[in-house]
């Protein structure tokens, strides 16, 4: 086996990112779909979307892990926001997730932005935890969002650079 690389995604990487997203959806969504709430996202969408996001000039910057040849997380940063993170289901709970958060708030300071800002899904309790132990503060916003043919609601969760806190 081969050690994991994190590098630049590029668009290439979109079909493979698509999938354990997807994968990560339905493992964390699966009592909703069976009860109907909604339904599995767009994957068409899903990866037209993700394919826009990798491309040079679509201001956004993403991070993949890759094992063995193949993409296993990302981070993906705008600004001040995280914007995705996410890793496959069967590579979760090893630390991946903690390292690819690290490294995205890492770019989010190296553009200078020293207050943080992502969105995770009202129901993701688990996601929302563990942004919570990484030191994010969940607010009282809440954004609606409708994509990939779902329509939610996303918490608004912040932090401070860790660097601010030596200024001070």
């Amino acid at each position: 086996m081969s050690p994991l690389e994190v590098r630049s995604a590029t668009p290439a990487d979109a079909d493979a990112i698509a999938e354990y997203h997807d994968h990560c959806f339905k493992d964390t969504y699966s009592s909703q779909m069976l009860a109907g709430e909604f339904g599995a996202p767009d994957l068409a969408g899903m990866r037209q979307q993700l394919h826009d996001w990798l491309l040079p000039e679509s201001g956004l910057e993403t991070r993949v892990a890759v094992l063995d040849g193949v993409p296993i997380g990302h981070v993906t940063v705008s600004g001040h926001q995280l914007m995705h993170l996410f890793v496959e289901p069967g590579h979760q709970h090893v630390g991946l997730g903690s390292h690819l958060l690290a490294l995205g708030e890492a770019m989010i300071a190296a553009r200078g932005h020293m207050d943080f800002e992502l969105h995770a899904r009202v129901e993701n309790v688990t996601a929302i935890a563990f942004y919570e132990r990484a030191g994010w503060i969940v607010t009282d916003r809440l954004i609606h969002t409708v994509e990939h043919g779902i329509s939610y609601h996303e918490r608004v969760l912040v932090k401070r650079s860790p660097s601010c806190d030596l200024r001070s």
